[in-house]
């Protein structure tokens, strides 16, 4: 805040006090509040003193003022302070006051126009000292604790339909809603972009479009030159991508960074067994890393036995009970998996699985299990990319799917923990 406090109180008489007219402009006047906050007033008295300048300009408690005038005080108890700059102390000072998106804009309005008076471009000259901070959408929203997004929504709304921000002020209509209307009537349209009735196949091409170019660069660092394409019907639409249709089985093996940010939050005693182990990815980190690990798969990829379907009771009975379980299981298979790992894992399970993995009806009364429940989520900050077959490195590549760890343990007390892997 810009504000030099002084730490005494004095007694003013309300006659010599004059109200800031900037702040009825910004919050304007609202009946229920004032009859709220006189009820209150005239119950206890006035529980916290104005706030003036040493000019007795009223900096805080206009609504207390305007009360206790129609109350009928004659002195009342002040705060005596300074500021470097009044009117972002008038903003700062109502920082936790509930208030309508009008007020919010209007804060916005405010702070915009000092920043932008506060600081100057280019180099200072002869020792010149610059206070202050630009104009940007993200240090007004900051200075206003709100949304950077709702803000620049509500700025779209007053811009285009400003009748409309009314509607949002009285709860008649929520900011999203407001701003879907707007960017429909107005936005789409002044970039040439207005709705057009779409059939499936068309909307899903705009949104590979809406994508390219992430695409564009992933197909730049690979050297390969071959498009998206969509083939199939409606019904069953397949996408052709640089490296060919979707592998069989979900076979994308893991690569030994992704399974060492695991190996380096989280201990495994005893030994492991890794289902839909693959070409052994994980397996080999694992030994690395000093483990006895076991490794079975349904597919004969040379690598641990095969032939096993882990689903399959009767062929898990051939392993046995183990004391860990570490899998990146097929993700259409994952809620099974986790099931089945439940009976044959004596301690801890880890599975590598897309973070959307947490939603869902049936996943949800999975994750209620109070005798193997769910102990931590690692969270990938940065989407990994898993490896294809034929790729030996995934370093240079972009992941596109939110990935993250998740890791249960048997007879674990409390809830789950969200950690996060930068």
């Amino acid at each position: 805040m810009e504000a030099i406090m002084t730490d005494y109180i004095i007694k003013m008489d309300l006659a010599k006090i004059n109200p800031n007219p900037l702040n009825k402009q910004i919050y304007g006047y609202n009946p229920k509040e004032h009859k709220e906050l006189k009820k209150s007033i005239e119950l206890c008295g006035l529980l916290e003193p104005l706030t003036i300048t040493k000019d007795n300009l009223l900096v805080s408690g206009h609504r207390r003022y305007k009360v206790l005038q129609e109350i009928g005080y004659d002195v009342v108890d002040c705060r005596l302070s300074d500021y470097e700059n009044l009117n972002i102390a008038l903003v700062e000072l109502n920082r936790y006051r509930k208030k309508s998106p009008s007020e919010l804009l209007n804060e916005a309005e405010l702070l915009k126009t000092e920043y932008s008076k506060m600081i100057k471009k280019g180099r200072p000259k002869n020792g010149e000292k610059r206070v202050g901070r630009n104009w940007t959408i993200l240090n007004v929203s900051e200075r206003l604790g709100v949304s950077a997004t709702n803000l620049k929504k509500l700025m779209s709304i007053k811009k285009y339909e400003p009748e409309m921000l009314d509607k949002v002020d009285m709860g008649l209509i929520s900011i999203g809603k407001a701003y879907s209307i707007i960017r429909e009537k107005y936005i789409l349209n002044e970039k040439g972009a207005g709705r057009k009735p779409n059939d499936f196949r068309t909307e899903y091409r705009e949104l590979l479009k809406k994508y390219k170019p992430s695409l564009d660069e992933l197909v730049e660092e690979m050297n390969i030159r071959k498009s998206l394409s969509i083939v199939g019907s409606q019904s069953d639409m397949r996408i052709i991508g640089p490296y060919g249709e979707r592998e069989e089985y979900d076979f994308y093996p893991t690569p030994s960074k992704v399974i060492q940010e695991l190996l380096d939050r989280e201990s495994f005693d005893g030994n492991v067994w890794e289902p839909a182990c693959g070409k052994g990815h994980i397996s080999k980190e694992l030994i690395k890393n000093g483990y006895d690990v076991i490794s079975t798969d349904l597919i004969d990829r040379d690598y641990g036995k095969s032939g096993i379907d882990f689903l399959d009771d009767k062929k898990i009975e051939e392993i046995g009970v183990q004391d860990n379980i570490i899998t990146n299981p097929p993700f259409k298979f994952s809620l099974q998996f986790v099931y089945q790992s439940k009976k044959v894992a004596k301690k801890k399970i880890a599975m590598l699985g897309k973070t959307i993995f947490l939603e869902g009806v049936e996943r949800y009364e999975m994750f209620q299990d109070k005798g193997f429940p769910l102990k931590t989520i690692y969270q990938f900050s940065k989407r990994p990319t898993l490896i294809k077959e034929g790729l030996e490195s995934t370093e240079h590549l972009r992941g596109m799917i939110a990935y993250a760890w998740f890791v249960w343990e048997r007879g674990y007390k409390g809830k789950p923990v969200i950690e996060w892997i930068k």
